[in-house]
């Protein structure tokens, strides 16, 4: 964002921690590094915990002191260079709220996203192949997204909301055309909710870096319209090359809607 005149910072990044990123080598001293080189002012790293995979043992669960040891061991080395904070993504919260509020309440963490990355009954949008899904599938599994999503918009403890769109990376990278005007009453409930509870909206740069056309505009245009102003910007990288990648594009998509507006 060398352009603007902003706090430079990556509120949705992962290091190893991640089940995802395991094998990446991206320790937070190495993202904090990369941070630096590419002028941030701030990071948050935000690693996995899917509520209900740790419940359902589908993945290695997050190693909460290992990850906070050593986030807060990079925040002592690159004091008064960079801001790191240590928060979480939360996955699926609606899926068990009891044990997702408990990890908010006990985690200790300095920020919480939330995301919903696979609606109940159904697979992560990641593992789909949906070139062989019937469109009446497809329909009915963002009608689920967009429910659940809206759901975990009344979460009290999160902070930010994560990737609106998600769904469509995979979709839309599948070569599938999806009309998003057709869920825009439940997209303007979802962005009313953050805005009446006075939480983040998340514009994920991942659409940039993938170079796939998702309706991130038309989205942040309904958000201006209803009176949003907390937007932040999340890399959501899962490798150290890709913290901040592709922002400036992403803040001349806001700054194109919002005229210098944006807090």
């Amino acid at each position: 964002m060398k352009n603007y005149s902003i706090t430079k910072i990556d509120t949705h990044t992962h290091t190893y921690f991640s089940f995802d990123a395991a094998e990446n080598g991206n320790s937070p001293e190495k993202m904090c590094e990369e941070a630096i080189k590419k002028g941030l002012d701030a990071i948050i790293f935000t690693d996995h915990l899917e509520v209900n995979h740790e419940i359902e043992h589908a993945f290695a669960p997050l190693n909460i002191t290992a990850y906070k040891k050593q986030c807060a061991e990079a925040k002592e080395k690159f004091k008064g260079r960079l801001d790191i904070y240590t928060g979480v993504e939360l996955g699926q919260i609606t899926h068990y709220p009891e044990y997702a509020e408990e990890i908010a309440k006990t985690g200790s963490f300095d920020y919480i996203i939330g995301s919903v990355h696979n609606t109940k009954g159904e697979q992560d949008p990641y593992y789909i192949d949906f070139t062989k899904v019937p469109c009446d599938k497809i329909i009915y599994m963002l009608d689920k997204y967009f429910d659940e999503y809206l759901q975990m918009t009344y979460v009290p403890y999160v902070d930010q909301f994560a990737h609106l769109t998600y769904p469509l990376r995979y979709i839309k990278k599948a070569g599938i055309d999806v009309d998003v005007t057709r869920w825009d009453d439940k997209i303007r409930e979802i962005l009313k909710n953050i805005i009446a509870h006075g939480k983040t909206y998340e514009l994920n740069s991942v659409y940039v870096r993938k170079d796939i056309v998702l309706p991130e505009d038309h989205i942040l245009q309904m958000y201006k319209d209803l009176g949003g102003e907390k937007i932040r910007l999340g890399s959501d990288a899962h490798y150290i090359e890709h913290v901040a990648s592709g922002f400036d594009k992403a803040y001349e998509l806001i700054d194109n809607i919002y005229k210098g507006e944006i807090k």
